[in-house]
């Protein structure tokens, strides 16, 4: 989705000396329209809506965000828990495609213990098959993703002086990151519980046990959950009169 906002430079922006600071902090203001652009997709998908491209350009406040999602999911209301049937569902698929018992799985029990690493990669796409919903579980080492950084921005350097080699450095490390998340084993959640709250907020609709159905009070919450996740904010930043950069 693109959101069609101006955006307005800022003087301090993400990825600025600023952060540096160690008592910098994160708010919304510090970022610009494509990466709230991101998390409003994600949202889209998540909630199973589709907003068109004028939909944001009135919004300047978190709080009228919310208020753009709630106007549009439009869903029968239940006053059910989707966190706790997403965590059963979850269960359940642990359950059959490893042969446990399901009370042995908890919500503090480490996804480590559950998929072991010789074949974690496979026994990951049967529970997300048993699942319905594929949500990111894995992705490659932090060592790995520095060193596919460092090789793009040695590539871009490299302009300067053959610009073959740059194009060749340039396919071969966007390449090599593709690839890197085909094969990563290390977890971007380390319990239940964890893998829980993110199915939650990547696969609500498709993760409740009704479907077309939403709980409306879940909803604001999911928003600032995803917000925060994604962007590294703390919750008592997002406010409903906290400002985006555009405002």
């Amino acid at each position: 989705m693109y959101l069609e906002i101006p955006t307005i430079a800022k003087p301090e922006t993400v990825g600025s000396n600023a952060m540096s600071d160690t008592t910098f902090i994160l708010k919304l203001d510090n970022y610009e329209a494509e990466d709230i652009g991101d998390v409003v997709s994600k949202l889209e998908n998540s909630f199973g809506i589709k907003f068109s491209n004028e939909t944001f350009t009135r919004v300047k406040t978190f709080g009228e965000l919310c208020d753009v999602f709630e106007a549009h999911v439009t869903y029968e209301n239940y006053d059910d828990c989707t966190k706790q049937q997403a965590f059963y569902k979850i269960r359940k698929a642990v359950s059959s495609t490893h042969m446990l018992d399901e009370r042995e799985i908890t919500l503090d029990t480490e996804l480590s213990a559950l998929f072991p690493k010789h074949n974690r990669r496979q026994k990951i796409r049967e529970f997300q098959t048993y699942l319905g919903v594929k949500v990111r579980i894995l992705t490659y080492p932090d060592w790995l993703a520095l060193a596919l950084v460092l090789g793009i921005f040695l590539s871009l350097i490299a302009f300067f002086f053959d610009w073959k080699v740059a194009v060749i450095g340039l396919t071969f490390f966007s390449l090599s990151i593709r690839f890197a998340g085909w094969f990563g084993k290390t977890f971007l959640v380390e319990t239940v519980r964890q893998l829980t709250e993110r199915t939650v907020r990547e696969h609500y609709s498709d993760i409740r046990r009704r479907e077309m159905t939403v709980n409306r009070t879940e909803v604001v919450p999911i928003i600032i959950e995803t917000f925060s996740s994604d962007l590294d904010i703390d919750k008592t930043n997002l406010t409903r009169d906290a400002k985006f950069s555009w405002a």
